[in-house]
Parts: structure tokens; sequence; C-alpha cells
């Protein structure tokens, strides 16, 4: 309970701190570059170092990094076909990928699975946002160019952004040196630094928080419907292919199904935002998705079994 009031005090914060006025307007865009430029690497390599995946760990592994893979691949083809039967235009689409396929796993999805599943799950969350970030690196990049009729970026472009990524560089630092014993004053520099995601996180998304009543009207049906795919049929399929088709369960299965229920992707709308595809829907798609998702992502978790 604790830290979901935690999640609620930093997200109501960031909008009263937006709303008075007081600080710059490029304050959410320097709480998120020292978020992923220092905390979340510092907490991606002090969790994962750490971490044992049991006897099954490369299907573990495999399986969290390939949900959100999933999750984008079942919202092309819904939108897609969507968009085609409702006559909407490609950017319309593709704004609808970038946010309804990607999920916002770390900025919001850390903290809740944090307070729904501890530290063991916040770690779990970590793999599963590293594929959601691939997924952004390649296949977002890709809609945005097909959202504005442009040419399919290179190879070499798409790895460029990868590498330049301070949190993937953690991760395959940290997957390089699991077993590894860091030195106390190292552990706890990383610990410090890792206790900054979340308050900071919040806040950023809290300050990006507003709903645009005449954006509302205009985007109701492309809103509702890219919703409705991001919390609640991307986690419904998710949760058929771990539970029916791979027969897997616990801790892994439930937060890969629980990540999948988060709200849109803040970086994903920003995206679509700085493409210019319907800026106005990429904004409603995080300012309507976030705040649901503080219910649905609970009520996920409690489909799933948590007490």
């Amino acid at each position: 309970m604790a830290n979901l009031l935690l999640v609620l005090v930093c997200l109501v914060a960031g909008a009263l701190a937006r709303m008075s006025g007081r600080l710059p307007a490029s304050t959410p865009e320097v709480l998120t570059r020292v978020v992923i430029d220092l905390a979340l690497p510092a907490l991606t390599l002090v969790t994962l170092q750490k971490l044992s995946l049991g006897p099954g760990g490369l299907t573990e592994l495999g399986a969290a990094l390939a949900t959100p893979v999933l999750i984008f691949a079942v919202a092309w083809l819904l939108l897609g076909l969507a968009g085609r039967v409702l006559g909407w235009s490609r950017k319309v689409t593709a704004c609808l990928l970038l946010t309804a396929g990607l999920a916002n796993t770390s900025f919001v999805g850390f903290p809740l699975i944090e307070a729904l599943y501890g530290p063991a799950g916040l770690a779990r969350a970590i793999l599963v946002d590293q594929g959601q970030f691939l997924v952004l690196a390649t296949a977002g990049i890709v809609t945005a160019g097909w959202g504005r009729g442009e040419a399919r970026p290179s190879v070499t472009a798409l790895l460029r952004r990868l590498i330049a990524f301070p949190p993937f560089v953690a991760f395959v630092l940290a997957v390089a040196l699991r077993g590894t014993t860091f030195p106390p004053f190292l552990t706890a520099l990383l610990e410090k630094l890792a206790q900054l995601v979340v308050p900071l996180a919040l806040l950023a998304v809290g300050w990006q928080l507003r709903v645009d009543m005449r954006g509302l009207r205009k985007h109701a049906r492309p809103l509702g419907l890219g919703l409705v795919v991001r919390l609640f049929v991307a986690p419904l399929i998710v949760m058929l292919v771990f539970r029916r088709v791979l027969g897997m369960s616990g801790l892994v299965a439930d937060v890969a199904i629980t990540e999948a229920a988060m709200a849109p992707m803040i970086t994903g709308a920003i995206l679509a935002m700085e493409s210019e595809l319907e800026p106005r829907l990429a904004t409603l798609m995080v300012g309507v998705g976030v705040p649901l998702s503080l219910v649905t992502v609970p009520a996920w978790a409690w489909v799933l079994g948590l007490p």
C-alpha cells in the first residue's frame, strides 16, 4: 500500500509542479534524461547482477524478452485492421501502434510491479523492459517512418540507437557480470542511484498528464480502441500464450502479463509527437491511459492470483 501511495503522490506532485509554473517547461525532459542515463542503468546493474532465474532460466529470459514483440505484433494486426475498416489515416494508425503497441514497462511499470510483486518481481520486469526497448528501437522507428511516408531506416542506424541507449548497455554488462561480486562501495552507490528511478520517473509522467477535451472529442474512437488493446487485449493475449500455449506460471509469467497491461509508453508517444503523427491523440493515450492503468493493472494482478 505504501508503494502504491508513492505512485499516486509522485504523479500528483508532477502535475501540480507543472500547474504551479515555478519550474521550466523542460523539467520533464531533464528528469527523463537523469532516469535514462543514470538511474535506470544503475537499477539494471544492481538488480540483474544478483538475479537468479532458476532451472528454466533461459526459457524465462526468452519469454520475458519476447513478450513486447508479441504485444506489438498483436497491436499491428488489430489496429491495422481497424484502421482499414474505419478509414483512419496512416498517421492515426502509426500513432496508435507507437502507444497502444508499446507499454510503459519502466516509468510506470517498475513502481507498480515493485508495489505488487516486490524486488523479485522488479528484477523480472527489467527483463521485459529490455525487450520493450528493442521493439521501440526497431519496429517503433520503422513504424514512425512508415507513418511519415519515409523509407525504412538502415540496420546500421537501428544498431546505433541500441548501443547508444544506457539501460541497454547496462543490461549487457549485467548479463556479462552475473556471478561477479561487486565491491561494497560500488553496490551501495548503484543502490542509491537506483532509488531515483521511481520518484523522478513518476514526477516526469505526472508533469505530462493532461487531457485535451477538444482532442478527446475528435479522437474518441481511435482513443477508445487503442486503450482497449493496450489495457485489456494485450495482457489477455499474453496470459493465454503463457498459461495455455507455453504452460508457464509463477512470478516470471505473472510479471510479464502484468507488464503487458501497463499504460501506453511515454517514449512511444513522444516519438509519435516528434514525427507529427497525430500529437493530440498521442497525448491523450498517455493522459487517459496512465490514470486508468492505476486501476486496471492491480485488477490484472488480482486476476492472476495476487492476494
